[in-house]
């Protein structure tokens, strides 16, 4: 697979030996496809509390069940993302408000975190994280283990952005399939197959307006990038293997690109460009993710697209 951006790898910051202190390091390569990075770096935004210490006392607030102390700790236009939960692979929380829902929810279900500081610099904090809750308890899969990313600007948390592990997801899927039945699949789609779809980059994640059915041939995609606050984006479009799904797609955002995903298309655009691109499909289905940097994360997707000769 192509990789023209540098993303950062955070599984391979799992390696380093638990418990160590926060330590300026340069993760690895992140995954599924991601985007090149620019030659500009970003400048660390001055903090008067080291980030590392910002994140583990915003845990701490959380697992003693103090929702607005923990909340203390995210600018108020914080962005969440949960990446690879069935069943959509994505859930995005824009806004410490949104967040506070997602906090109270988990207090309400004796929620506990406990995480590992794998790194630290440049206002990024790496953490190896392993949850506990009321749901993960009673179908036995608990602990899930994650791969978190924050930002720090100002002592205060502006994006966290968690991503589940393969391991773990291949724990829940079959637990949450006998919990909640089996699952029959979504319907057939009845959408007219297009052969253009324009996604935009907006309020920290993506969207497309086009329907989930695309004609084979050529694709036209139009990336329109309204977002100002990240140095890049990119888009990238995948066949995947028979058995895999969207969520194991964005579950393999963090760590080594996946054998079993077949990358259709990789674009990339600075903040406030539109530009359109042209990609072959010849099966399907199709799916989507877009990304952001810094930090180097997945921030929306959207699929199946069914192929329709």
């Amino acid at each position: 697979m192509k990789a023209k951006l540098c993303y950062v790898a955070l599984l391979a910051l799992l390696i380093l030996p638990a418990g160590c202190a926060p330590t300026a390091s340069a993760p690895p390569t992140q995954t599924a496809a991601p985007p090149p990075t620019p030659t500009a770096q970003p400048q660390a935004t001055p903090t008067s509390v080291a980030p590392a210490t910002i994140v583990s006392e915003m845990v701490s607030r959380l697992n003693a069940g103090d929702v607005e102390g923990s909340l203390a700790y995210f600018a108020e236009d914080a962005m969440g993302y949960i990446v690879g939960l069935p069943p959509t692979g994505m859930e995005v929380y824009a806004g410490k408000e949104q967040i506070r829902a997602l906090w109270e929810d988990s207090v309400a279900n004796h929620f506990q975190w406990e995480t590992v500081i794998k790194g630290s610099e440049r206002g990024l904090v790496y953490v190896a994280a392993k949850t506990w809750h009321d749901f993960t308890r009673q179908i036995g899969v608990a602990p899930l283990e994650w791969v978190d990313v924050y930002e720090v600007q100002n002592d205060k948390i502006v994006t966290y952005a968690t991503t589940i592990t393969a391991e773990a997801l291949a724990r829940l899927k079959p637990a949450l399939a006998e919990a909640m039945g089996e699952d029959e699949g979504a319907p057939p789609s009845t959408d007219q197959p297009v052969s253009e779809l324009a996604v935009t980059f907006a309020g920290g994640t993506c969207a497309t307006d086009a329907p989930l059915a695309l004609r084979t041939g050529e694709i036209q995609v139009t990336m329109d990038i309204q977002d100002q606050d990240n140095m890049l984006y990119a888009l990238t479009m995948f066949n995947l293997e028979a058995g895999k799904d969207l969520p194991d797609l964005m579950a393999s955002t963090v760590g080594s690109p996946p054998d079993w995903a077949d990358m259709l298309l990789m674009e990339e655009l600075g903040p406030g460009h539109r530009e359109t691109y042209q990609f072959a499909v010849e099966e399907g289905p199709v799916y989507m993710v877009c990304w952001s940097q810094p930090p180097e994360l997945a921030v929306g997707s959207a699929g199946p697209f069914m192929v329709v000769p």
